[in-house]
């Protein structure tokens, strides 16, 4: 973990920066190569494989009760699993637990995104 990863976490319950680490290395896993951008002031660790919004796959948000999974194009997604959460114009959101990140549902929809990004550009 880097020093400002660390520090940006730090403010956080433990429980809550125990889960997003878990979170961050499944990201990790399932998006070889892509990049990772911490972004302190809007407090989010963005996943993406290409400049701006339009590379963008997913990001982590910490608050002090858990952690939020965005997907940026979450609306072209399937939510067969009715685990994407919001109504935002083109995000949806998973409230990340630990029993999820060993569901096959969670992992689909991280397979999702990566290959509707791969399919749009």
């Amino acid at each position: 973990m880097s020093s400002s990863l660390a520090i940006f976490l730090g403010g956080y319950p433990h429980s809550v920066r125990e889960l997003f680490l878990e979170t961050q290395f499944l990201l990790e896993r399932e998006l070889p190569n892509s990049q990772q951008e911490l972004d302190i002031a809007a407090k989010m660790l963005a996943f993406s494989y290409g400049p701006g919004y339009k590379g963008m796959i997913c990001v982590l948000f910490p608050s002090q009760k858990g952690v939020k999974l965005s997907f940026s194009k979450g609306v072209e997604l399937s939510n067969k699993h009715r685990l994407l959460e919001g109504t935002g114009k083109k995000t949806r959101y998973v409230e990340m637990s630990k029993s999820l990140l060993k569901k096959p549902e969670l992992l689909a929809i991280i397979r999702d995104a990566k290959l509707f990004h791969e399919m749009t550009l």
